[in-house]
């Protein structure tokens, strides 16, 4: 069983320092990758996405099921750490990449290390709070932080492209350096952080293993139905600008858009504590994929309208689906630990982070080819398909389910699994 520890044993200024830093430089580097590599750079645009492509579908192969396993042996703290360190050492790489197979190799080292961070993410909030609704607001906050760095991160594009002529260089190549420096904080404040969280018991169940996440039936469902909205997720970042320009919008709508949900999310995340203080985190999920879907299918109809009614259309459709981002953000983690046992927590944060490594590999190709069918196409396959991920769930919550395997917390659960 878990030990929830919370207080001064864990050094709590420094956790939460870690995780902002963390949230914060992950953030910025999503946003900023690819223009570092084509305007600091000079990389060609395709040889750049690929190279990156590559070294994050590398990495998803060899790395998403083993950090689960990784996890576990280690603890959260340690992996956190390790996770920092790999960071660390191969952000300044990038200063030194001259072709797109050294990029490929340190981009594979930077997912790595991200997926290892993601499989203790879930065991690090875990290990400081006691309580689903505090474990709903710290995911809710870490959520909230690394929009804000996907914020930052497009200032920082916006900022460097500016001053290109003007010693711009030396801007772009700041930020991998400056990211390293913080990913080296990070990993110190977490070591910190872990010496006063007690190791996690065992127990005398079976060992822990794969065979058991593959076993949960509900966990699995669950896991399917949020592929729904990862990939709208992926489309919102990766479609939605290309769809706006085909529309002859103005050329500020896509960048304002984007930076409109990132502030909107953290905004939202009270409003989503509050909808979630006596609704089941299944139920919540629902609300989430319902109201993607609306966003979603809103922008359908965006091109009928005039200059200003789609201007308008497209800032309340943003917000509206960064109101679901928000929900979602807030629950989605506190349900994955609720199938988990003490033991086996970063196997299924692992399985779970699946569900974005996909998202994140096959959304890009799925939506293109959707889109060349016509403009609206992915968003009524995606608002379709974030229906049914919203059945799925009603159906979780309305499914009793009171079995617990060896080892399981004994808090109690989300949803219909028990009674908050």
């Amino acid at each position: 069983m878990a030990v929830p520890v919370t207080g001064p044993a864990v050094r709590t200024g420094g956790f939460m320092t870690a995780m902002v830093v963390d949230a914060l430089g992950s953030g910025v580097w999503i946003t900023f990758s690819l223009l570092y590599f084509t305007y600091g750079q000079g990389m060609a645009l395709t040889t750049a996405g690929a190279a990156l492509s590559a070294g994050s579908l590398a990495a998803l192969a060899v790395g998403g099921l083993a950090v689960g396993v990784l996890t576990d042996r280690m603890g959260p703290f340690p992996a956190a750490t390790l996770s920092c360190a790999i960071r660390t050492a191969a952000f300044p790489c990038y200063l030194a990449a001259d072709g797109p197979a050294a990029v490929a190799v340190i981009a594979f080292a930077v997912s790595f290390g991200d997926r290892l961070y993601w499989a203790a993410h879930g065991g690090l909030v875990d290990s400081v709070t006691s309580a689903d609704r505090e474990r709903r607001g710290l995911f809710a906050l870490l959520n909230s932080l690394r929009n804000v760095g996907l914020g930052v991160g497009a200032l920082a594009v916006a900022l460097g492209a500016s001053l290109e002529e003007r010693g711009g260089g030396l801007l772009w190549n700041s930020i991998p350096l400056a990211n390293a420096a913080s990913f080296a904080v990070a990993g110190v404040l977490f070591r910190y952080a872990g010496r006063g969280v007690p190791a996690v018991r065992r127990g005398t169940g079976p060992p822990a293993s794969y065979r058991r996440v593959l076993a949960d039936h509900r966990f699995l469902a669950f896991t399917g139905a949020t592929l729904a909205i990862t990939l709208s997720s992926v489309a919102f970042d990766s479609i939605l600008p290309v769809f706006l320009r085909s529309l002859d919008m103005p050329l500020w709508m896509p960048p304002v858009a984007y930076v409109l949900s990132c502030v909107a999310i953290p905004a939202f995340q009270p409003l989503a504590l509050r909808l979630g203080r006596e609704r089941p985190a299944m139920r919540l999920m629902a609300l989430a994929a319902v109201l993607i879907a609306a966003a979603l299918a809103g922008l359908v109809v965006v091109g009928r309208l005039s200059a200003a009614g789609a201007t308008a259309a497209v800032a309340v459709l943003v917000l509206l689906f960064s109101l679901g981002e928000a929900v979602f953000g807030a629950v989605a983690m506190t349900i994955v630990l609720s199938f988990a046992s003490a033991a086996d927590s970063g196997r299924y944060s692992a399985f779970y982070q699946l569900a974005w490594g996909l998202s994140g590999a096959l959304g890009p190709v799925l939506h293109t080819l959707l889109f060349s069918v016509s403009g609206g196409t992915p968003w009524l396959v995606m608002a379709c398909a974030l229906l049914a991920a919203a059945a799925v769930y009603t159906a979780l919550a309305r499914a009793p389910h009171t079995e617990k395997a060896p080892g399981v917390r004994g808090r109690a659960p989300v949803g219909r699994k028990g009674r908050r």
